[in-house]
């Protein structure tokens, strides 16, 4: 029988497994949303390894096989692993649509400022759930092996601020065409970007990308450099 820290563990592991389970299904519903980040895609193939680890760590606690003492010790971490589930779960609730709104431009809306950047939200609430989950590894609750391995290629994927809307390995160019009055791009090189974006107009600016040297083992977004005739 588990004694009463064991037990206070067993609930505060329920309790993160619920929101991971809340996060794992709003992924799935929108995994094969047209249009999604391929790095958003991935980083929701890969969420489930969370589940796992506390699933395991609910065991071992069940079991018996923890003692009081280190049932107790994982218990502020449980505590932090559980706030920073929650706070990744609002964010994906709020980012990803609901039944009869267009998933796409929802979750595109939100992902570049929630999802990118190493100072993005989702960015430090992974990083605290996985530094938890090693802590409790610590504890001695359960061994982790690999099973972090992929989740944390992802998590340092989306410290890059691109967004892996276009990008693609191997030799050519990419050119895109979004629409509205095109911007002059001045493409020279292999492995360069070109897209005619509305979001800039004016007729006498030309943009040189600088040429993308490893567009096969990193996917960043290439520097502009502007003039003006002014």
């Amino acid at each position: 029988m588990s004694g009463a820290e064991a037990i206070i563990a067993i609930q505060l592991i329920d309790a993160c497994i619920g929101i991971a389970n809340t996060i794992i299904d709003i992924g799935r519903a929108v995994h094969d949303a047209q249009g999604l980040p391929p790095k958003l895609r991935d980083l929701l193939e890969k969420l489930p390894a969370i589940e796992e680890l506390l699933e395991s760590a609910h065991e071992s606690c069940e079991e018996g096989r923890i003692t009081e003492d280190a049932s107790k010790s994982a218990q502020p971490i449980l505590k932090q692993c559980e706030e920073a589930l929650g706070g990744l779960r609002d964010i994906f609730r709020k980012a990803c649509p609901k039944d009869g709104e267009n998933r796409t431009k929802r979750i595109w809306k939100s992902a570049k400022a929630v999802f990118f950047g190493r100072d993005s939200q989702v960015q430090k609430l992974l990083v605290t759930i996985q530094d938890n989950l090693r802590l409790l590894e610590q504890k001695e609750i359960y061994v982790i092996g690999d099973k972090l391995d992929a989740l944390q290629q992802v998590t340092e994927a989306l410290a890059d601020n691109d967004d892996g809307k276009y990008t693609h390995t191997g030799a050519g160019n990419i050119i895109a065409n979004e629409g509205g009055s095109p911007t002059n791009y001045v493409v020279g090189g292999s492995n360069n970007r070109q897209i005619n974006n509305p979001g800039v107009s004016h007729p006498n600016f030309s943009i040189e990308a600088v040429s993308l040297t490893s567009l096969a083992s990193v996917h960043s977004v290439p520097k502009y450099t502007l003039t003006s005739p002014y």
